[in-house]
């Protein structure tokens, strides 16, 4: 079975959006990411979304265990062009 983290291409770059916008504190715990707030359309409220490098698999999946560990909800994440 090949390893997924060497078929992993260099330079992948994530975007997650995020229910809900982020204190000061909150970005702190993500330094390696851009952050933009905006309005979602309808009654659902500010979001935030968070842009950067993923180096692959493992970090991708411990991203996704640090926002659930600080409360964020991510309501969509993709694959963005590098």
């Amino acid at each position: 079975m090949p390893d997924s983290a060497s078929a992993w291409p260099p330079g992948v770059r994530y975007e997650f959006v995020l229910a809900e916008t982020l204190s000061d504190r909150l970005l702190a715990a993500f330094p390696e990411f851009d952050a933009a707030e905006f309005q979602a359309s309808g009654p659902s409220g500010e979001r935030t979304t968070l842009t950067g490098p993923v180096a692959g698999p493992t970090e991708l999946r411990g991203l996704l265990a640090r926002f659930d560990t600080l409360g964020l909800t991510v309501i969509e994440m993709r694959r963005i062009p590098g």
